[in-house]
């Protein structure tokens, strides 16, 4: 046993709770994995259900991929977990997960603004999307290698999420806010669109990244949305979204005029 596998073991069975009880994965989606050394991780097994993970179920593999301990099939998408600590050497924690929210923003049109609420800008910056891929090829890690190396959060297109830290929980909680964020951003849509921070709004929130000790890697944010699928560049300076007054409810009749509103709204959408 490694040095700091137990502690490591314990870290994966409790944010794989977490992670299917917060609905970032279903059935046997996802994995989790620690760094052991520089030539070895701790990973969450295939085919198995985060909620039912046990200590004696992720096993340890090399940076080959090759089995090292363990009697359970490593999941075909260690791949991913492999690239990110090739690309980053600083990180010792990795989650791929399917965010529901998330994912939905990386299948339509819409851009997936990470760069309009106060703490997201500060912890976790403009959210990069990568390129589509096929789930399990080389072609997946190869799609996030670049931006990896940018930014603690990644989106799938498609697919779902890759969050690192120092720490488990760092990885867990830029998870959290990352679909948190998501759906923020589709009831502001519902109530008439997101609007955008000023450049002057934005430079100060990006400068209490040193007030408050932030050194995860982050694209810092500027008016623009998030860089849009298979790009790394941002979009132009323009405000993202089109402001709309949203209109006044003090009764409850008017409260019930705002339900039925949203849900024509979703209905149209559809």
């Amino acid at each position: 046993m490694f040095p700091n596998e137990l502690q490591a073991r314990k870290d994966i069975v409790y944010y794989s709770h977490k992670t299917q009880a917060h609905g970032f994965v279903s059935a046997t989606d996802g994995n989790l994995s620690v760094r052991l050394d520089d030539e070895h991780i701790l990973i969450t097994p295939s085919s198995l259900r985060k909620e039912d993970m046990t200590m004696d179920d992720p096993i340890v593999i090399n940076m080959k991929g090759e089995l090292v301990s363990g009697t359970k099939k490593p999941s075909t998408e260690y791949k991913v977990h492999l690239e990110a600590y090739k690309q980053r050497p600083d990180i010792r924690a990795v989650i791929h997960a399917h965010p529901p929210r998330v994912i939905a923003f990386s299948i339509t049109n819409t851009p997936f603004n990470t760069c309009i609420l106060p703490e997201v800008v500060v912890n976790l910056g403009s959210v990069p999307i990568a390129p589509y891929a096929t789930p399990s090829s080389d072609e997946l890690p190869a799609s996030m290698g670049d931006l990896i190396r940018q930014s603690d959060s990644v989106i799938l297109a498609r697919h779902g999420s890759v969050t690192v830290g120092v720490t488990m929980d760092e990885a867990f909680k830029k998870l959290e806010k990352l679909e948190h964020n998501a759906e923020i951003l589709i009831w502001a849509h519902l109530l008439g669109g997101p609007t955008a921070f000023s450049d002057n709004q934005l430079a100060d929130l990006n400068n209490l990244r040193s007030f408050y000790g932030v050194t995860s890697k982050s694209m810092s944010c500027s008016i623009a949305p998030s860089p849009r699928v298979g790009s790394t560049k941002q979009e132009p300076a323009q405000p993202p979204y089109k402001e709309v007054e949203a209109p006044t409810y003090r009764s409850n009749n008017d409260l019930d005029a705002l339900v039925s509103e949203i849900v024509a709204r979703v209905k149209k959408q559809l």
